[in-house]
């Protein structure tokens, strides 16, 4: 009796051990499939480079026990930030696919000599001495606005006092990217008067475009979606009070963007408003 018992116990045992060889070599990663949008060079070595790492340190481990932050960690390490993850997909058995994608540097705030470059998803990516871009050119400057200095990978924010307008900054930004017109802008600068009466105090900002055409946006904290349409439909269009323009007076035009008997207008003038502080 005890003989077959053991038999019985033997044969489970060798069963169980067969069937954890078997089943751990079905379900061994095989595969690491990246797939990435990148437009630098130095990114694109970067997502070579974790496929080559991945393939290296992970390939033949548990699919079933495999973290997928282990993935976000390589992507983080092996780009400095630049690359995100954005859809990790298990296939069962043995199969994991990997998209990722490049975070853009588009917008730089000065502070104190150095430039703080936000990705488009409003990271800090890099801490520069110099406004250089990371494929080519150079970012949009943005100055004026007061901030604590922030580490690279940290979402970026300004001082309370101004975070109405650094919104009227991000809704300027979006309406910026869908017309795709970032090209066509150097700088943006913002200015508060500083009087303490919300009513009576005058924020700006000042818009350098590379042509020449400078755009004031009076208030911009107030209705600042329909200001920020506004400023671009009209260096886009040409449109405005005062008279139309093209691309001649594009190198030394001025636009001003207000609210004026309850309604959003847009002013052109050839020469220099008084009134401009900048």
């Amino acid at each position: 009796m005890r003989s077959k018992k053991f038999v019985i116990i033997y044969a489970v045992v060798i069963f169980l051990i067969v069937f954890l060889i078997t089943f751990n070599s079905v379900c061994s990663i095989s595969q690491f499939e990246i797939r990435f949008e990148a437009g630098s060079t130095e990114m694109q070595t970067s997502a070579e480079n974790i496929q080559a790492r991945l393939d290296d340190e992970y390939l033949k481990k548990n699919f079933l026990f495999f973290k997928e932050s282990t993935i976000t960690s390589v992507v983080a390490e092996e780009s400095g930030g630049y690359l995100e993850v954005t859809e990790i997909e298990k296939h069962f058995p043995n199969r994991i696919t990997v998209r990722i994608r490049e975070k853009y540097e588009c917008y730089a705030f000065v502070k104190d000599g150095k430039y703080y470059v936000i990705g488009d998803d409003g990271t800090v990516l890099a801490i520069k001495d110099q406004n250089v871009n990371n494929i080519a050119g150079r970012n949009v400057e943005i100055a004026g606005f007061q901030f604590e200095e922030p580490a690279v990978g940290e979402v970026f924010s300004v001082s309370a006092r101004q975070s109405q307008a650094y919104d009227a900054l991000l809704a300027l930004f979006e309406q910026i990217e869908a017309a795709q017109m970032r090209g066509n802008i150097s700088k943006i600068e913002y200015y508060d008067m500083g009087v303490s009466d919300p009513q009576k105090n005058f924020t700006y900002f000042y818009i350098d475009c590379i042509e020449g055409l400078r755009i004031r946006i009076v208030k911009p904290e107030q209705n600042a979606e329909a200001k920020a349409k506004l400023t671009v439909s009209s260096y886009l269009s040409g449109d405005a009070e005062g008279g139309g323009f093209g691309d001649a007076e594009r190198t030394y035009g001025y636009i001003t963007i207000q609210e004026s008997g309850g309604a959003v207008t847009s002013v052109y003038s050839q020469e220099k408003p008084n009134d401009w502080i900048a």
